[in-house]
């Protein structure tokens, strides 16, 4: 085969995967150190499923940090600027008592201000933690979110690698609506689980959805719908008992009974 045909083979992203046999390790490398596009195809898959991977962490609001030491710092200034531009107080001399009362009243208004602005300062304090918690809460439920994919991708990558997975792969339909499609099917051949690896497909229109096809005696059964998310994802579906091709179209939103053979994308057929 032609280096566009062996790039679009699936066989380059079974390697970075870790899914490749040792024969086609031998081949990919090779390939590679011989054809510039095939190491490129391979570099551009790497970099695509490092960045969705990247997509997923979870990060905190950029402007909190600024935000709250914006607010602490611009009050230090005020309160600064406050009592740098005090005038002082002239006390006249006219005796001890009422040098001590007019003490008193600047003792108890300088007390009143510090405490209103204690008050202001513990307002802010508890709206500034009210929103730390809520960052933490999201970020937790990120972190929640990313464990659990990355439990199923672990998953989903140990079972690829059972010897007993048969791995369909479903270029793009030749007269189909997108020529650059292409996904891989996983069908184990002992608990017949389907696992789909989307590796390009376009991104469907709203109230679209693409569901998998499994034709079994010429004639379709539903496999599964799914949605396509950004970056490279794996997703289980139905259970097949037995195929002898796969096909994916585009259908409305919760899928079809039958396939709009007019919106197929990709088709691959069982070898094993």
């Amino acid at each position: 085969m032609n280096t566009q045909e062996y790039i679009s083979s699936g066989i380059i992203e079974s390697y970075v995967l870790g899914l490749a046999n040792p024969e086609e390790v031998i081949e990919c490398e090779r390939m590679c150190a011989e054809h510039a596009e095939v190491l490129a195809a391979r570099e551009a898959f790497e970099v695509q499923l490092e960045t969705h991977l990247f997509r997923q962490r979870a990060i905190p609001p950029r402007e909190l940090k600024s935000r709250i030491f914006s607010r602490i710092g611009m009050e230090e200034v005020e309160l600064e600027q406050q009592i740098l531009q005090k005038k002082p107080v002239l006390v006249p001399r006219v005796g001890f008592p009422r040098f001590v009362a007019a003490a008193s009243v600047i003792l108890m208004l300088g007390s009143v201000l510090l405490n209103l602005y204690l008050l202001s300062q513990y307002k802010h304090s508890i709206a500034l933690y009210k929103e730390l918690v809520e960052s933490q809460a999201q970020l937790a439920n990120s972190n929640q979110y990313l464990n659990a994919k990355l439990k199923l991708y672990e998953t989903a990558l140990n079972e690829m690698k059972d010897p007993r997975m048969e791995i369909v792969k479903m270029p793009a339909i030749p007269t189909g609506p997108s020529a650059s499609s292409l996904a891989t099917v996983y069908w184990d051949t002992s608990s017949r689980a389907v696992w789909l690896l989307v590796n390009q497909l376009p991104k469907p229109a709203t109230g679209k959805q693409y569901q998998l096809w499994a034709m079994v005696d010429g004639k379709p059964v539903d496999a599964g719908i799914f949605d396509v998310n950004e970056g490279i994802s794996f997703v289980k579906l139905k259970t097949i008992p037995r195929a002898q091709a796969f096909a994916i179209t585009l259908e409305k939103q919760g899928g079809s009974e039958t396939p709009d053979m007019d919106a197929m994308y990709v088709m691959g057929k069982v070898t094993g």
